[in-house]
């Protein structure tokens, strides 16, 4: 029975949850935001952006400086890659 319900509410109820990040350059740094943004009927119920660090060039290399130690440095890196390529 709950599955029924389950998926009554899937049809009836359409969502999208984005979560990735955005690089803006800005005065010699690129900074680094998260992006969550939560959609329910095309509706925008929940949305944040936070600041997570930022990328400078030192002696052409790259270097990330994340704000906090929580940060998937990984994946970060990852998705900056993404832009370069």
């Amino acid at each position: 029975m709950s599955d029924n319900i389950l998926e009554l509410i899937k049809e009836k109820i359409k969502y999208e949850d984005i979560d990735d990040y955005i690089f803006k350059e800005k005065y010699g740094f690129i900074f680094v935001f998260k992006r969550k943004i939560f959609t329910l009927n095309n509706q925008l119920p929940s949305a944040e952006i936070n600041p997570v660090g930022l990328i400078y060039k030192e002696n052409e290399d790259i270097y990330f400086a994340p704000f906090s130690e929580k940060e998937n440095v990984k994946e970060i890196v990852k998705e900056y890659v993404k832009t370069l390529l």
